[in-house]
């Protein structure tokens, strides 16, 4: 099993990862499944991100939090904080 692999298994667990074919520009799909076999959560990683370690796992760590915050199980003010920071801020006057 190689290192991407691995890094999905133990991250996404009690999920089934699975990494689709290379698409043209070098992504593949991620998708997690449960073990009835429904689709938990799909997307799609870059692969400038798959070619370089510390992307790799930035990008694992971004769907690990879009997973938990589709469940549920982050608190409140966590979501909220991430919100926050995704807006672009203005300094005009």
């Amino acid at each position: 099993m190689d290192r991407l692999s691995v890094l999905l298994t133990e991250t996404f667990a009690p999920y089934i990862p699975s990494l689709g074919p290379a698409r043209p520009d070098g992504g593949r799909i991620l998708t997690l499944t449960n073990d009835e076999g429904d689709v938990v959560l799909r997307r799609v990683i870059d692969g400038q991100q798959l070619a370089d370690e510390h992307q790799r796992e930035d990008a694992v760590r971004s769907v690990r939090r879009d997973l938990l915050i589709q469940e549920g199980r982050m608190e409140d003010d966590v979501i909220v904080a991430l919100r926050q920071r995704a807006q672009v801020l203005s300094y005009g006057t």
